[in-house]
């Protein structure tokens, strides 16, 4: 009898997720294709961060643009009824629209952990401290790798005027965001900057 109410539950709990997952998905293509009339999405299940969603844009010139998108932060964008979620979304493709002239698809995944170290070290790295400093310059920025207290490998950010705090990112997570076709300092500025405000300097 348990046995049977656990199995019940358990298939309630799989189709009231199921039909959230593709309530989101749906309304990820219905914002999208306020701005652009080809858009076409997948929703893939990722290891380490669960569903994300994956839209692609074909432009006028048949050329294609794919950006993914995490549960949450869609979750988040649609929580008001997603008045400016289309706008949100939308931004990344123009984005990827100005920079990539011949389309983006999403990079496929490094051939071994050597090769993602390496793109870590000398792509990764030098795009985000590079954004970093240049958008708060003449500030001097301090910054390291490091672990967390779960031993989880993070880049630690934060200003040489504030040094009792520092910015902490996941390593992983940053590298995802690229892979993602979205950029990573995009996080790292704002929550950079709200450390400022919180500590009441500009």
């Amino acid at each position: 009898m348990n046995n049977d109410n656990t199995n019940v539950n358990s298939n309630d709990n799989a189709e009231v997720w199921d039909s959230l997952m593709k309530t989101i998905y749906q309304k990820g293509l219905a914002s999208l294709r306020a701005f652009f009339p080809n858009v076409e999405g997948l929703i893939a299940n990722d290891e380490k961060f669960g569903q994300i969603f994956i839209y692609r844009v074909t432009n006028d010139f048949k050329k294609s643009y794919d950006c993914g998108f995490f549960l949450r932060e869609l979750a988040e964008q649609f929580q008001d009824g997603g008045r400016d979620a289309g706008e949100w979304m939308a931004s990344f493709f123009y984005e990827l629209m100005k920079t990539n002239k011949g389309g983006k698809e999403l990079p496929g995944p490094h051939e071994s952990e050597q090769k993602e170290e390496e793109f870590i070290d000398h792509t990764l790295f030098p795009h985000c401290l590079s954004a970093v400093s240049e958008e708060f310059a003449p500030l001097t920025i301090t910054g390291h790798r490091g672990l967390d207290a779960n031993h989880t490998p993070v880049l630690e950010l934060g200003f040489k005027d504030i040094p009792a705090e520092k910015c902490v990112f996941p390593i992983h997570y940053l590298y995802k965001m690229m892979q993602l076709n979205r950029d990573p300092s995009d996080t790292l500025l704002a929550e950079l900057a709200k450390l400022r405000q919180k500590h009441g300097v500009e």
